[in-house]
C-alpha cells in the first residue's frame, strides 16, 4: 500500500523533458493476437523512443509480421526454447541505453494512453523501480485479470481479485504491491542492470513474481499504474498457444513458483517453507490422484522432483539474490497475503464441490478472494437483482427447504442415536477401525470372523468426524430423505430435460425413505440401499450406452457400497443385469456389455470378500440390513404399497398414488418403451418384496424365524413407479391442459400426503438419542459378559451375550466361534431347565460373569436361582433380576493374529483403490480456440 499521497497528487513533470524508453516485444507463435497487437501500438499518444522485436522459432508467420511492422532491422531471431527473459536480453543488446525498458508480450494490446499512464506513475518518486499497468481480459476486454501480484507461503500466485471480477474502478488507486506482470511492464534500466534482469532459471513462468520480490528487497519500489491498461489474452498460461520444439513442459508453472519461494525466502524462514512445500506437495499429489486428476498429480510430483534433486540450482539462486538484499524481509511482509488465505482457497474449493452435487446444472466458479484492503471510497455499483433464487436455482432452492423440512421432522433426534435396529456408534472412529483390524475382543463371545464390509465403509467415512462418529450415524438417517432426494435428482437429470418433474421425482423418492419407517426403526443398511439405489440405476444406464471399463467400475463398487449396508441390493441388482442381458441378446455390444458386467461382478466379490461368502451360505440371510435381526411384521399389501410396517411408517394406502401414476406412464406411445423399463426395476423389487413376505431367515447367534423388512424393495417399487411418471413426463406438452393438469395433481398427491405425515409425526420412537446400556450399569465396569435373557418359557425364550454396556454399531455381524456358541447355547437350554454345576462352568469359561433378566418371568427366574453358584444381586428396576457366577473365569480374548490385520489392510487399501478408480478422470483443460467476442468497432472503442 503506498504511503506517499502527497506524490500521488502532484502532476507528471516528466512530460516537459520526457524519459528514453526502449521496448522490446517478445513473440513466439502469436500471429494470432500480433495484428491487433501491432495496431493498438501504432496508435500509442506516447510511443517509445527505440523499438526492437524478438521472435523465437515462430512457425506460423509471426516473423514476417513483425518484419512488416517494425522492419527488417529491428527484428532478432531467437532458437527454439529461448525464454522470455533471454530474449529481451538480445533485444535490449540491439538498442541503445534509455532510462526505461517497456517490457511488451505478442498477446497484448494496449491503450493509447499505456505508456504516459505507466511514466506517470514511474517518475512520481525516485525510488521507484517497476511499474506495471493494469491488466484486463482479452478477448472479453472488460474482466480484470490483474492489479499487481504476489505469492503466498504455499507457492500459490495470487492477485487479490475474484474470478470474472469486472473492472468498475474499483481498484483505480496505485500501490506498492510485492510484483507486476511483465506484460506491459516498465523497468528502470539501471534496476534491471542492477538485479541481472530475468532470471533465466524462470524461464517463462514466474519470472515477473520473482524480479518483484528481488527489486523490493534491493530497495526500489513496485508500483502499479491503474491508469495505464493492457488487455492480455494469457495465451501461456491458458494454454492456447500452440506448443512447439523448446517450449517449456506442463510442470515447469508449478516448478517455477516453487523455486520463486525457496530462492527469496528468508534465511530464518528457509528450513520451514523447504520442509512445507516439499510434504504440502506431497499433499497435493495425493489429493489430485483422488480427486482423479492424473496430470495435474504428475506436475506436482514433477515439479518436486526438478527442484529436491537439484539443491545446487536453488544454493546458487539464493547466493545470487543475497548480493543485491538491503531490505529485511519484516519491511516487506505486507506484501504477502495472509497466511490463511491458501486455507481459504480450500474451503472455497469444498464449498464449489457441494454446490455441484446440489445444483449441478450451474455450477459458478469460486475466485480468490480479495486481501488488498481498500483506501478510498469508491461508488457503489448497482447491480440488478435479476430473477429470484427460486426461478435461477430451483433445485438448490428445493434442496435447501428439503433439509430445513428433515431437520423439522427429526426435532427429537440428536447425535448419539441407538433403537430399533440401530446399535450405538463407537466412542471414536477407532472403535470401528479396531473391528476392521482386530475383530472384536468385547462382544461377549471370542470370534474369529471378520467385521461386516460396511463397518469398513463407516470407518472410512468417520475419519473427519474421528471424536464423534454418531454425527455420522445422525446425517446417514436424519438426512437419508435429502440424500436420496441428490442421488435421485442425478438420475433424474440423467433421464429428463422436464425441470419441474425432475424436482418432483427427487423430492417424492426422499419421501419414499422417509415414509417407509426405516429412519424411525433405525434401519440403517435399508436407508443408505434406498439412498444409493438412483446411483446404480444411472451407473447401469451409461453401462448400457456405451460399455467401458472405469464405467464398470464404478457400477462394481457402487453395488458394492449399497451391498455392504443391504445385502438384498446385490441379489437385485443381479437380477436386473441378467434382465438387461437377455433383452439385449440381439444387440451387436452384448459381447462388450457382458465383459463389463462381469468386470462389474468380479469387483463386487473381491470388495465384499469373506462377507459374500458367509451370506451365499445362508441365502435367506441377504434380508439382514446393518443393525440388529429385529423381525418385522409386514403384510402383503403393504409389500405392493411400499413395504411400510412398524414404527414411523405412513399409512399404506399412500403408496396407491405413486402405483396410479407408474400405469398412468404407460399410456404416452412416445415413451412407453422407456417406461417399461422403470417397470422392470420395479417388478424386481416388488418381486423381491414377495419372496421376503414368504420367508424367515436366522443369524450365527442362534435366533431365527425372523422375518424380514420390506421397506428396501417395497421402496425400490415405489421409486420406479415414480420414474416411470417423471419419463413419461416428456409428453406433457402434447396432452390437453385439463388433463395435464389433472396428472399434476395427482403426481403430487405422494409427495404432499407423505411429506405431511413425515413432517407432522417425526422421526421417533424406537429411535432415539443417547444410548441406553443393555445391562444395569453396576454389571458394566464387572469383569466378564452378561447373558441376557428375554422371554418367557411359554412364549420362548431368547438371549444375547454382551460386555460393557453393550455392543456398538457393526459388532452385532460378528460370528462367534462355532464350538463355544453352540456350548453356550447347550448350557443355556439346561440352565432354564435343569440347570447343574457343569453348565454353570460352561458359561463361566465362556467368560459370562453375569445373569440379567430385564423382564424377569417367575418360573424363569425360579429356574436360574436353583441354579448352583448362582448369587442374587440387586437390580436397577422391580420387575428385572441379577444373577452374578462365582468362580474362575475362563479367557475368552481371541489373540490378535497378523493375518487378521493383513487382511483388514488389504481390504481397506482395496476399497480406497476402488474409489480412486471408479471417481471421474480430471483431464488438463483442452485449449478453447481463440475468438473475438466482441467487434473490431468495439475494440477500437474501448481501446481509444
Amino acid at each position: 500500500m503506498s504511503t506517499l499521497v502527497d506524490d500521488e497528487q502532484q502532476a507528471p513533470t516528466w512530460r516537459s523533458s520526457p524519459p528514453t524508453v526502449a521496448a522490446v516485444l517478445v513473440s513466439h507463435d502469436g500471429a494470432t493476437w500480433l495484428p491487433k497487437v501491432l495496431s493498438s501500438l501504432a496508435g500509442l499518444s506516447h510511443a517509445p523512443t527505440a523499438w526492437h522485436s524478438v521472435d523465437v522459432s515462430s512457425t506460423d508467420g509471426s516473423a514476417e509480421l513483425l518484419r512488416r511492422s517494425f522492419g527488417a532491422e529491428r527484428i532478432t531471431y531467437a532458437p527454439a526454447g529461448t525464454g522470455f527473459g533471454q530474449a529481451v536480453r538480445l533485444g535490449l543488446s540491439e538498442l541503445p541505453r534509455t532510462d526505461w525498458i517497456w517490457l511488451l508480450h505478442d498477446d497484448v494490446t494496449v491503450t493509447p494512453g499505456t505508456l504516459a499512464g505507466l511514466l506517470d506513475e514511474a517518475t512520481r518518486a525516485p525510488d521507484v523501480g517497476i511499474v506495471g499497468p493494469k491488466i484486463r481480459e482479452w478477448p472479453s476486454l472488460r474482466r480484470l485479470l490483474e492489479v499487481g501480484l504476489t505469492i503466498s507461503g504455499t507457492a500459490s500466485r495470487e492477485t487479490g481479485l475474484e474470478t470474472g471480477e469486472p473492472d468498475a474502478g474499483q481498484h483505480d488507486w496505485a500501490e506498492d504491491v510485492l510484483a507486476v506482470n511483465t506484460a506491459g511492464m516498465l523497468v528502470r534500466r539501471d534496476v534491471w542492470d542492477e538485479l541481472g534482469g530475468l532470471d533465466p532459471e524462470l524461464p517463462l513462468f514466474a519470472d515477473d513474481l520473482d524480479l518483484g520480490w528481488r527489486a523490493n528487497r534491493a530497495g526500489h519500489r513496485v508500483r502499479t499504474a491503474p491508469a495505464a491498461v493492457v488487455f492480455h489474452a494469457e495465451a501461456s498460461r491458458r494454454r492456447v498457444r500452440e506448443r512447439s520444439a523448446g517450449d517449456p513442459p506442463h510442470f515447469e508453472r508449478r516448478r517455477a513458483e516453487m523455486f520463486t519461494v525457496l530462492a527469496n525466502v528468508s534465511t530464518r524462514r528457509f528450513a520451514w517453507q523447504y520442509v512445507r512445500l516439499f510434504f504440502g506437495t506431497l499433499l497435493r499429489f495425493l489429493g489430485q490422484l483422488v480427486e482423479r486428476y492424473p496430470e495435474g498429480a504428475a506436475d506436482e510430483l514433477l515439479a518436486l522432483r526438478s527442484i529436491y534433486l537439484h539443491p545446487g540450482r536453488l544454493k546458487r539462486a539464493r547466493q545470487w539474490r543475497q548480493r543485491t538484499a538491503r531490505v529485511p524481509h519484516e519491511d516487506i511482509a505486507h506484501l504477502f497475503p495472509p497466511w490463511w488465505l491458501p486455507y481459504q482457497h480450500t474451503w472455497d474449493t469444498l464449498v464449489e464441490t457441494v454446490r455441484a452435487m446440489v445444483r449441478p446444472e450451474t455450477v459458478e466458479t469460486v475466485g480468490r478472494r480479495t486481501y488488498y484492503e481498500d483506501t478510498e471510497d469508491g461508488e457503489e455499483i448497482e447491480l440488478d437483482a435479476g430473477p429470484s433464487i427460486w426461478r435461477r436455482r430451483p433445485w438448490l432452492t428445493a434442496t435447501v427447504l428439503f433439509t430445513i423440512v428433515a431437520l423439522l421432522a427429526g426435532r427429537q433426534l440428536l447425535p448419539g442415536l441407538s433403537g430399533g435396529a440401530l446399535l450405538p456408534a463407537p466412542s471414536t472412529a477407532g472403535g470401528w477401525w479396531e473391528l476392521v483390524l482386530r475383530g472384536a475382543d468385547d462382544i461377549g463371545l471370542p470370534t474369529l470372523a471378520t467385521a461386516p464390509p460396511y463397518v469398513l465403509l463407516l470407518a472410512l467415512a468417520a475419519v473427519p468426524v474421528w471424536f464423534a462418529p454418531e454425527l455420522l450415524v445422525w446425517a446417514l438417517l436424519v438426512l437419508a430423505p435429502v440424500l436420496a432426494g441428490l442421488t435421485a435428482h442425478r438420475l433424474a437429470r440423467l433421464v429428463s430435460s422436464n425441470r419441474p418433474a425432475r424436482i418432483t421425482f427427487a423430492i417424492s423418492y426422499g419421501l419414499v425413505v422417509a415414509a417407509g419407517g426405516a429412519i424411525d426403526q433405525g434401519r440403517l443398511g435399508t436407508v443408505v440401499g434406498l439412498v444409493v439405489a438412483p446411483i446404480i440405476v444411472n451407473v447401469v444406464l451409461q453401462l448400457v450406452a456405451v460399455p467401458h471399463w472405469q464405467t464398470a467400475l464404478r457400477l462394481g463398487i457402487w453395488t458394492s457400497v449399497a451391498a455392504a449396508f443391504a445385502p438384498l441390493v446385490l441379489s437385485m441388482t443381479v437380477i436386473g443385469l441378467v434382465l438387461v442381458l437377455v433383452a439385449r441378446r440381439r444387440h451387436e455390444e452384448l459381447g462388450a456389455l457382458a465383459r463389463q458386467l462381469a468386470l462389474s461382478a468380479g469387483v463386487a466379490v473381491v470388495l465384499l470378500g469373506p462377507w459374500l461368502v458367509q451370506r451365499a451360505l445362508n441365502p435367506w440371510r441377504v434380508f439382514w440390513d446393518a443393525g440388529l435381526a429385529i423381525s418385522a411384521d409386514p403384510s402383503l399389501p403393504s409389500a405392493v404399497l411400499g413395504g411400510w410396517s412398524g414404527p414411523g411408517s405412513a399409512p399404506g394406502w399412500i403408496g396407491i398414488t405413486a402405483v396410479l401414476v407408474g400405469i398412468l406412464a404407460l399410456l404416452p406411445a412416445l415413451t412407453r418403451d422407456e417406461v417399461r423399463w422403470a417397470w422392470v426395476v420395479g417388478l424386481v423389487g416388488l418381486a423381491t418384496a414377495v419372496l421376503g413376505y414368504a420367508v424367515t431367515y436366522g443369524t450365527p447367534s442362534g435366533a431365527s424365524g425372523l422375518v424380514p423388512t420390506l421397506a428396501l424393495p417395497s421402496g425400490i417399487f415405489l421409486g420406479a413407479m415414480l420414474g416411470a411418471a417423471l419419463l413419461a413426463a416428456e409428453e406433457l406438452e402434447f396432452l390437453p391442459r385439463r388433463l395435464t393438469i389433472g396428472l399434476v395433481v395427482l403426481a403430487l398427491v405422494f409427495p404432499a400426503l407423505a411429506g405431511l405425515h413425515w413432517v407432522v409425526r417425526g422421526s421417533h420412537d424406537p429411535l432415539h438419542d443417547g444410548t441406553v446400556g443393555v445391562v444395569p450399569a453396576y454389571l458394566v465396569d464387572r469383569e466378564g459378559s452378561t447373558l441376557v435373557v428375554r422371554g418367557d418359557l411359554e412364549g420362548g425364550v431368547t438371549y444375547v451375550i454382551v460386555r460393557g454396556a453393550g455392543e456398538d454399531l457393526g459388532e452385532e455381524a460378528m460370528a462367534r466361534s462355532s464350538q463355544t456358541a453352540d456350548d453356550v447355547r447347550t448350557a443355556v437350554d439346561r440352565l432354564l431347565s435343569a440347570p447343574s454345576a457343569d453348565d454353570v462352568q460352561t458359561l463361566l469359561d465362556a467368560g459370562i460373569t453375569a445373569v440379567y433378566l430385564p423382564d424377569a418371568d417367575e418360573q424363569l427366574a425360579s429356574r436360574v436361582d436353583a441354579a448352583p453358584s448362582m448369587q442374587p444381586s440387586g437390580s436397577e428396576s422391580p420387575t428385572s433380576r441379577v444373577w452374578t457366577i462365582e468362580g474362575q473365569v475362563g479367557d475368552t480374548t481371541p489373540e490378535t493374529t497378523w493375518w487378521r490385520i493383513g487382511l483388514g489392510l488389504v481390504q481397506t487399501l482395496t476399497w480406497l483403490l476402488a474409489l480412486v478408480l471408479t471417481a471421474p478422470v480430471r483431464r488438463r483443460p483442452e485449449p478453447e480456440p481463440f475468438a473475438d467476442e466482441v467487434e473490431d468497432d468495439d475494440v477500437n472503442g474501448v481501446l481509444a
